[in-house]
Order: C-alpha cells, then structure tokens, then sequence
C-alpha cells in the first residue's frame, strides 16, 4: 500500500471514529445529561459545561501587572520577528517556513494526547490568568466553563461587560494582555525544562529495523548513541557521514544503555551499506534517563514540547491585532476606533503573510 493510501485510509479511520464518538456523546446527552443546566451541546459537535462562579483576587497578581504588560510587548516583537523570519526563509530558500499541524490528521497516537492535553492546559491558563488579574482589579466575573469543539479541549471565562466597560483603559489593557502573558511565562518554561532534559550529544535509538546493521550488533531500542570512533555525536549528520564511507570498515559505537552503563558496539560496515537502521531522536541528560528510564524521559519531553509548540502558538497569534484577539481588543483601546482598524487590516496581513510562507502537514 502507498504512503498516500495509508494516510487516506487512517484519516477514514480517524473521520469514523470521530463521527461514533459525537454520536454516543450526543445519545447521552439526549438521555441523561440534559437535566444539568451547566451541561449543553451545541451543532452537535460542541459540548460545554458552564460554572456560575468567580475567582478570587490575588493581592501579588494585582501588584506585578507591569509583568504582564512586559511579556505582552515581548509576544508582539516576537510575532513580527517570526513573521519577517518566515517570509525570509520562504522567498529566500524557496522552502515552508512554518507548518499547519491538524489534530488527528497530521498528528496522531500519543503525539495526540500529548498535543490535546498540552492545548487544554495553556488555554486553561490563559483564560484563568483573565480571570484572575480581572477580580484582581475588582472587575465583576459571571462564570467559567470547558468546552470541546469537535476535538479540540478548550477553556471560556465570563466577564461582567458592564463592569469590564467601566473601568479604566489601563486596568483593560492589562486584563487582555494577562492571557498572552500566561502563554509566554508556560512558554519560557517549557523551553528551559527542555534544555534541562535534553543534551547537545548523542542520539536517542527509537526503534531498530529488521535485518539492519544495528540489529545485527546489538544496538536496541532506547539506547543512547554517544559517539562514533570517539567523535561525539552532535547531530544526525556526523553519523550519516560515516556510514557513507566507501569502504569496508569497522565503526566503534559508544552507548549508553539504561541499567548497564556505557558499552562498546564494534560494527563491520561493508563498503555497499550506507544505513545503520535506527530511527533516532535528540538524546535526554543521562542523569534524567537513568532515573525516569529513556523511554519515560522521551514521552515527558515530547509532552514538554508540546507545552512549548502550543503556548508559542498562543503568544503569537492572541498577541497579533486582529478584531478576535486580545492584541486586537488592546489595538483599539489604545489607538481609538481608527487606529485600532488600521492595526487590525495590518494584523489580518501578518496572519496572512504567515500563512503563505507555511505549509500544511
């Protein structure tokens, strides 16, 4: 079978099962949960449960506002560097500089649940920081809620509009900024636990394949490939080099493997095999994989980078003036109705400058 006929065949999968999942949910709903009134689905592929309740003021929140401000104007620099960067790479290299992922389609199995949690998450806490810095700064709140929209998991506060109307354009300000700012500080975080947990040398065995060289000396999956005839292995190209040696030789692998240490794999490589037969990945620290095990170590920082993707994403596009976004709503407190529409039709061309130098995957 094609790679293009597999992929078909798992999104009809993929259509199906999503198709029988809203059915269920809808039969329920139908038969028990519509006695909550804080339980509603709407179109039929959208449930949400809505609380009547509000969150309680942080004296600290209240008082580091130039905090949020700060990493608001930091999203904003970031997003227009991204965008020329984009453009750049796309006219200059001829090449995508950015890809579309699409839940269940382009990513799919654990990378999934990763991705979904990870978005829940930071729009949880982009929507709680609203929330928080808004009674913070006695702005009324109605309610909170959770709805998923066909797939996606995602998070809704309720402010008073009587009362957000009422206050000062400062205290507006700083409550919109408070959602990009939480997605920038979850995006600081994440990229340091990632340098933490990863290191510039080596590289992480995924799996083996049958018949290849690797399996044939012994290198197993979640072993980590430190060097080649003692040079370190700093990317996936210094291996490749020497595995297109034309000639016969013997190649001296340095691994690290969980529960006994470091070995010596020696590997006969004939001159007409160029592939040692792994699938590989950026190595964990060692000290990280020989208490978590590598596999364990893998799955949390590729949830980790998921926290990263996302909340980078988040930043990003809530920090662009456009008429949905909080940099669009910050737009027009700050430059009025004409200057806000002139940063939102420059928004709509970033956004739309952004999506022609990407592709979708």
């Amino acid at each position: 079978m094609s790679k293009g006929r597999s992929v078909m065949k798992e999104l009809e999968v993929f259509i199906v099962f999503l198709a029988f999942s809203w059915l269920l949910i809808n039969l329920l709903y139908k038969v028990y949960l519509r006695r909550y009134k804080s339980i509603s689905i709407k179109y039929g592929v959208l449930f949400m449960w809505r609380r009547s309740s509000s969150v309680k003021p942080g004296k600290i929140i209240s008082k580091i506002y130039p905090l949020w401000i700060a990493l608001y104007i930091i999203a904003l620099g970031l997003t227009i560097y991204t965008v020329i960067l984009a453009i750049y790479v796309k006219f200059v290299y001829k090449t995508p500089a950015a890809v579309i992922l699409i839940p269940g389609i382009s990513v799919t199995g654990i990378d999934l649940l990763f991705m979904l949690t990870a978005i829940f998450i930071s729009v949880l806490a982009h929507e709680y920081m609203h929330a928080k810095v808004a009674t913070s700064r006695n702005i009324k709140m109605k309610g909170f809620g959770i709805l998923v929209a066909l797939l996606i998991p995602l998070a809704f506060i309720e402010l008073d509009e009587e009362s957000f109307e009422s206050t000062s354009k400062f205290n507006k300000i700083v409550v919109l900024a408070a959602g990009v700012a939480a997605n920038m500080f979850l995006y600081l975080i994440a990229m340091l636990v990632i340098y933490n947990l990863t290191q510039n040398v080596g590289l992480l065995v995924i799996s083996v394949s049958r018949g290849s060289l690797a399996e044939e000396y012994g290198i197993r999956p979640y072993d980590i490939i430190l060097a080649v005839n003692g040079t370190e292995l700093k990317s996936i190209s210094i291996l490749r080099d020497f595995m297109s040696i034309h000639e016969n030789t013997v190649l001296k692998f340095t691994v690290w493997r969980f529960g006994s240490g470091y070995k010596e794999i020696a590997v006969f490589k004939p001159a007409n095999i160029t592939i040692l037969g792994i699938s590989a990945t950026i190595a964990p620290r060692l000290e990280a994989a020989s208490i978590l095990t590598p596999l364990i170590t893998l799955h949390l920082i590729t949830f980790i980078t998921w926290l990263y993707i996302v909340n980078f994403s988040l930043a990003l596009i809530n920090s662009m003036p456009l008429y949905i976004t909080d940099g669009g709503k910050i737009a027009n407190i700050v430059l009025g109705e004409k200057g806000g529409k002139i940063a939102n039709i420059l928004g709509i061309t970033l956004l739309a400058l952004l999506l022609a130098s990407s592709r979708i995957s």
